[in-house]
């Protein structure tokens, strides 16, 4: 599956997803911290408009189809994110967090091929992390 491919499958998935659940965001963080205790002690203080724009840049980051725009990206945020103590075994379960979503809200309309897709770029993306956190 080329990177352009890839993409398109991300964005349909991203756009059936907007269609039938709308905003997901509580439900993603709802699992991610389920899943993950220690994130959601770190941010306990953060109000929903908060939650809401780090979602929003989340979803945006797995959209990106620009591997080298994101890898500056990358190492800034995980350089900033580490100042709060967040650690990367913490972007695994997020990453998983939206997967789950994702297959739980598309259930028939999650093709095999946006599973691929997505979870081709969460492979990226959460190697580029750990190479950034070392």
């Amino acid at each position: 599956m080329t990177n352009d491919e890839q993409t398109a499958h991300i964005l349909a998935a991203m756009e059936r997803l907007a269609e039938k659940a709308g905003d997901v965001s509580p439900a993603i963080f709802t699992r991610y911290f389920e899943r993950c205790g220690e994130s959601k002690a770190l941010m306990d203080h953060m109000d929903e408009h908060m939650l809401g724009r780090m979602m929003d840049q989340v979803l945006l980051l797995i959209m990106e189809p620009g591997e080298d725009e994101l890898t500056s990206y990358i190492e800034f945020e995980t350089a900033s994110h580490r100042s709060y103590g967040v650690e990367p075994h913490m972007y695994e379960s997020l990453m998983k967090s939206v997967q789950d979503v994702l297959a739980s809200e598309l259930a028939e309309d999650f093709t095999q091929e946006m599973k691929d897709a997505l979870q081709k770029r969460i492979d990226y993306l959460l190697k580029a992390i750990t190479a950034a956190a070392a």
